[in-house]
């Protein structure tokens, strides 16, 4: 995993609260199979575009792009150049 998805990665093992270590997560897995739920995906918007100083537009929030870790990376990289905190 490049640097911004491990961040994505971090964020999104926070939200789920699974044990498993942020770069051994499948950036292809649903993020609903890690146990992210719809309120944890509410989170998870937060705390990218605070630790990653990104604002997502209204647009960019569905469910294709909040399905997997490397789907929220591509979206990230998509909104600009950010740098992990």
């Amino acid at each position: 995993m490049d640097p911004l998805m491990t961040s994505v990665a971090q964020a999104v093992r926070r939200r789920a609260e699974t044990d498993v270590p942020a770069t051994e997560l499948d950036p292809d897995a649903d993020l609903s199979s890690l146990g992210l739920t719809s309120l944890g995906v509410a989170g998870l918007l937060v705390d990218l575009e605070a630790s990653l100083s990104v604002r997502f537009p209204e647009d960019a929030v569905t469910p294709e792009v909040f399905r997997t870790i490397r789907t929220l990376t591509d979206a990230v990289r998509a909104l600009g150049t950010p740098s992990p905190n």
